[in-house]
């Protein structure tokens, strides 16, 4: 990896330079013509690590992180963003970066998205699909956490708000909400050569707002062949047409690399695979024109998504590279109206293209693979009501349903009804609901049968879409304005998964016909102490049919804290206990098993901040910060021969205005 001292050196010199300035800014003033430094009053802290879920009108919830809470975290990717989250499962390579090959960095919710290619979870931003077009699954690093403003996890596949998918991960882009301009500069530096830097810029000014963000990560990693890159830039543009139409555009560029570091003690060379180089570059294009009546919004949003994931591998290991290309394009139409009160009706539709190509290049004198371009579309339609119903003066039912019909080019068309009912009284929410979640096969079905298994012909038009009925029912209870508590039980019903069926009998060949189950239980609550204090805690228990379904664990605990120590001094903390699991890719060969289990981890991380400029307006306004990870030194693997780093420091310096 090329190493860049000057980069480091710099960033070292500004945190030294930064840091005097702080311990300066601590002394008694000299003398009378020097104003003391003003040290802002304890202040309301907001909830560490995610949000207690709620229902909306539609029997439908979602854990949701916003910026400030992966700030909190010092969050470096998206896997940091997200291994804290209820239900959600991860697993890496590197300290910073997701390498794309098998599962060297992947995310799984509620023991779904196992299975590669093919994965049955979509990773979203701002509503439109980000992935691995060719081998149908997501890729980490195509999106950025400095890309969001806020991280939904969707844990169930609700018809009505998104299709092709058995759950959601999905990105908000930031903006400027009001009037006036935004600068904020992050640095940081630490363990294992890594580094940060991270640049925010805005302004909203009449009808016009723009918004601009790079980012550089990167590191050289805890051991050889570790290192990671993930590169970031954003821009939005908006514009209000009138008092009631809205324009907007998205652009987002990544550009990354992440490296194979090889089971731990295996020299370089075939057939380890250390070294392996796996790079992504991405270029996403949205563009949205929304509307906002008093009894009507919606929007109309098109998208393009040019995307290449490279694999490189024959002069590590001796396995071919696997070249890929993708253009994912479409648009989505979502429009809700209140005809009544207390009514609410969905409409809306997706269309979708995905297009890609693909070499597997060998070594030499081996014959290159092609395969493509091909093209496939699906396009999918969707309604839905609720009613809200007074029962009493303090109680409300609101019962919903509705259903998404799809249609695809090659597979069969399908629909996905989707029901639910809400219950509200008072600081107390309860809803039960159910969905029928349809996950089409990609590119990948094709590729398989035509470049790497020629035997299995045409067989794989005749699949059918994977699906599952996913049940869920909760209970909200708030206790007060800032704290509440939530308890939700659920069952995932997946069956139609796409496998390959080796002889006997001759020929090998695609057939639908895996099936497993999930269900489990979600308790996670909230809590304000005097002000200053903020508390997150959750626990999910899971079980699953077959029990060897990978990265499912059965108990995982999440916490964390957020403290004003004093005035000016903040305290993050976040924790996860992950108990035993299996791993490795769910395969899609028939008959096959996950026999290897790694053992139980428990991960703390935390983050001293010492803020300034806050009381006053000509000084600059910021942060000084330490995050440490790992901090109890425990040593635990995701992969075995894959450890994951020790305790490790990052220092760091946040300035804006």
């Amino acid at each position: 990896m090329m190493r860049i001292p000057d980069l480091r050196l710099s960033m070292l010199a500004a945190l030294a330079a930064s840091a005097s300035l702080l311990v300066a800014a601590d002394q008694p003033a000299a003398t009378a013509d020097v104003p003391p430094v003003q040290l802002p009053a304890l202040e309301v802290i907001g909830a560490p690590v995610a949000n207690v879920p709620e229902a909306d009108a539609f029997g439908e919830t979602a854990t949701t992180i916003q910026a400030d809470q992966l700030r909190d975290m010092n969050a470096l990717d998206f896997a940091s963003a997200l291994r804290h989250a209820p239900g959600v499962t991860i697993t890496r390579f590197n300290q910073v970066g997701a390498f794309g090959g098998d599962t060297g960095g992947a995310v799984f919710v509620r023991g779904l998205g196992t299975s590669r290619p093919g994965g049955e979870i979509k990773m979203m931003i701002d509503g439109v699909p980000v992935l691995n077009g060719i081998f149908n699954h997501p890729l980490l690093d195509l999106l950025s956490v400095d890309t969001a403003s806020q991280i939904d996890v969707h844990a169930r596949a609700t018809p009505l708000d998104f299709g092709n998918t058995f759950a959601v991960i999905n990105v908000t882009t930031p903006r400027v909400g009001t009037p006036g301009e935004l600068v904020r500069v992050t640095a940081e530096a630490g363990s294992f050569g890594t580094v940060a830097e991270r640049l925010d810029a805005g302004v909203r000014t009449g009808a016009f707002d723009c918004y601009f963000s790079e980012s550089l990560t990167q590191s050289d990693g805890p051991r050889p062949d570790s290192s990671g890159r993930l590169e970031n830039y954003l821009l939005r543009l908006g514009c209000a047409l009138s008092s009631h139409w809205d324009a907007s555009y998205v652009l987002n560029h990544t550009d990354n690399r992440a490296t194979d570091p090889g089971v731990e003690g295996t020299p370089p060379g075939p057939p380890s695979t250390r070294g392996e180089r796996y790079t992504t570059d991405d270029w996403l294009h949205i563009a949205t024109l929304s509307d906002h009546y008093a009894g009507a919004n919606g929007a109309l949003r098109l998208y393009l998504n040019n995307g290449s994931g490279d694999w490189i591998r024959r002069q590590f290991s001796g396995n071919a590279d696997s070249l890929n290309d993708w253009r994912l394009c479409g648009a989505r139409w979502r429009e809700t109206v209140q005809p009544w009160e207390g009514g609410e009706i969905v409409l809306g539709s997706d269309l979708d293209y995905e297009r890609g190509s693909s070499l597997s290049v060998p070594p030499a004198p081996s014959p290159v693979t092609s395969f493509g371009p091909m093209t496939m579309r699906i396009f999918s339609a969707y309604a839905g009501v609720s009613e809200a119903l007074t029962l009493a003066d303090d109680v409300k039912l609101t019962p919903s349903a509705g259903a998404r019909y799809y249609q695809h080019i090659v597979f069969d068309s399908q629909w996905a009804p989707q029901a639910g009912v809400t219950l509200a009284s008072g600081k107390t929410q309860a809803h039960v609901g159910y969905s029928r979640a349809v996950n089409y096969p990609g590119l990948d079905v094709a590729i398989f049968a035509q470049a790497f298994i020629p035997a299995l012909g045409t067989s794989w038009q005749s699949l059918q879409p994977e699906k599952a009925d996913q049940f869920e029912a909760g209970i909200r209870q708030s206790i007060t304005d800032r704290s509440a508590v939530s308890v939700t039980v659920f069952r995932n019903n997946a069956r139609d998964r796409y496998e390959i069926v080796f002889p006997p009998p001759p020929p090998p060949r695609y057939s639908s016909i895996g099936s497993y189950h999930t269900d489990g239980i979600e308790v996670t609550a909230d809590a304000a102490v005097h002000g200053n204090l903020g508390l997150f805690g959750g626990v999910s228990l899971l079980r699953t049919s077959p029990g060897d379904v990978p990265y499912a664990p059965r108990t995982t605990l999440t916490g964390g804290m957020n403290w004003q120590l004093a005035p000016g001094w903040f305290l993050s903390t976040d924790g996860v206990y992950v108990s035993s699991m299996h791993e490795a890719t769910e395969s899609r060969v028939a008959g096959s098993a996950n026999p290897t289990i790694v053992g139980a981890h428990f991960l703390l991380n935390a983050r001293l901040a010492r803020r300034f400029g806050e009381g006053g307006a000509h000084t600059p306004r910021g942060e000084m910060f330490l995050a440490g990870e790992n901090l109890t030194d425990r040593t635990f693997a995701y992969q075995p021969g894959y450890p994951i780093p020790g305790i490790n420091f990052m220092l760091g310096l946040r300035f804006e205005r």
